[in-house]
């Protein structure tokens, strides 16, 4: 039996103080996040106050998690003195690393700040054993490594920064992995189309636009929109989840399974975090069992996603990785509709549509408060949201009100836990109370 220390870190984003608190509550064993203002790839997200930071790294070391912090855009000459100096305030306040993708920002703090602990961004784009041992060379204690690779890759990657290392009589570079989230089209995330579709947007420079989550027509000589109403939205891909391959990930020697989401919500960190944790000390104790795995698979659903694949991690990178028909909140599938009951009574007037319930039958329990999206596969952008009145278990006959008819057939999803809302909530005001 394995322990919780050997596991990989989990490794929980945070856009804000409220999600840092969420991370935190949720067992993250290190927290990432960026500074108001700072050079970081978020520079949309809220980020962290740097006159709060110090007080919420002092809070994650008191519950023995780690805080790093990221600088990882591309530096500008007239940018980097300013950089360093932030970087060093960073340290100072109690951040525990800092996350690098610039080589010479890299080497400049490594020259300025030599006791301060540096990771390579993903957006470094290091992909094998050879940028692994130049990191290490230049200073880096760790390389968060290109989403793109497979499981036998990182291994093989594992292994000779390992054999690397011993030749040397020395530590070995760490390697991390992301885990759960969104994943870029773009290798890496190394995109210039957001900048030459929306001047200013560079996500390189922490400002991306997310092009690839739009429509596009693939318009022919003739002016024919070639592609089919399913495919609209050709660059958009599905999240990542690795859940299944955590097992795999630690004995192919990775040392942290990152989550992504620096743009999301507390409840968001919350509840993904809650359902890694528990999933990891299953595994680490020996008591993993199936009902265990399809409720943290219930959270991981019932959480922002666009449809969740280990694609990569399989060595696939083809259809299956695509969300093509839309870029929003998937959710969980609970359950069909079976038919559409008009209001008694009720008269349309000015326009109106018939009104009355929808008839769902659930696959899945729902929860009081939860939102269930009702959109028919034949009508890919006309949909519904409405909140559950009442829990209901799966196998039962669930009524919703809806303000106009709802087709047979239309799929149900959960795309909003009122418990899961509830939990972070809880989690992050009892945490805030004591902090």
């Amino acid at each position: 039996m394995t322990t919780r220390r050997d596991m990989p870190e989990l490794l929980a984003p945070a856009r804000d103080r409220e999600a840092f608190l969420a991370a935190l509550a949720a067992g993250a064993d290190a927290i990432y996040c960026g500074v108001t203002g700072g050079l970081n790839a978020r520079r949309r997200a809220a980020g962290i106050g740097e006159d709060e930071l110090a007080g919420l790294c002092s809070l994650a070391h008191a519950h023995g998690t780690r805080v790093y912090v990221t600088t990882n855009i591309v530096v500008k000459q007239s940018e980097l003195a300013g950089a360093v100096e932030a970087a060093a305030r960073y340290v100072a306040a109690g951040a525990d690393a800092l996350i690098i993708q610039d080589w010479g920002f890299l080497s400049l703090v490594r020259r300025e700040l030599p006791a301060a602990e540096v990771h390579v961004s993903t957006q470094a784009n290091v992909h094998d054993a050879r940028g692994v041992a130049l990191c290490a060379e230049l200073g880096a204690a760790r390389v968060t490594l290109s989403r793109e690779l497979s499981l036998a890759e990182i291994a093989r990657i594992a292994a000779e920064e390992t054999r690397r290392s011993a030749g040397l009589g020395v530590v070995p570079c760490e390697l991390e992995v992301f885990a759960h989230g969104a994943i870029c089209p773009s290798y890496s995330g190394l995109c210039m189309l957001s900048s030459f579709l929306r001047e200013g947007r560079s996500p390189n420079r922490g400002l991306c636009a997310q092009p690839c989550r739009l429509p596009f027509d693939l318009v022919g000589r003739e002016g024919v929109r070639l592609q089919p109403a399913e495919r609209e939205r050709p660059l958009c891909t599905h999240d990542n989840c690795a859940i299944d391959d955590v097992a795999a990930l630690a004995q192919a020697g990775v040392a942290s399974l990152k989550l992504e989401g620096r743009m999301k919500p507390a409840a968001y960190v919350h509840a993904v975090t809650s359902a890694w944790r528990a999933r990891l000390d299953a595994i680490a104790a020996g008591t993993d069992t199936p009902e265990l795995d399809e409720r943290c698979r219930r959270a991981l659903k019932r959480s922002f996603n666009r449809g969740l694949t280990d694609a990569y991690l399989r060595g696939a990178s083809g259809n299956e990785l695509m969300s093509y028909e839309r870029s929003g909140n998937r959710g969980e599938l609970v359950g069909v509709s079976l038919g559409f009951e008009p209001e008694p009574g009720f008269v349309p007037r000015d326009g109106q549509q018939v009104r009355g319930e929808v008839v769902v039958r659930l696959d899945a329990p729902v929860g009081e408060g939860d939102s269930i999206e009702l959109r028919h596969p034949a009508e890919p952008t006309r949909f519904l949201v409405v909140v559950v009145p009442h829990a209901a278990a799966a196998g039962e006959l669930l009524r919703l009100c809806t303000p106009r008819p709802i087709p047979v057939g239309s799929k149900a999803r959960v795309t909003k836990s009122a418990r899961l809302e509830r939990a972070a909530a809880e989690a992050v005001t009892a945490l805030a109370s004591h902090a």
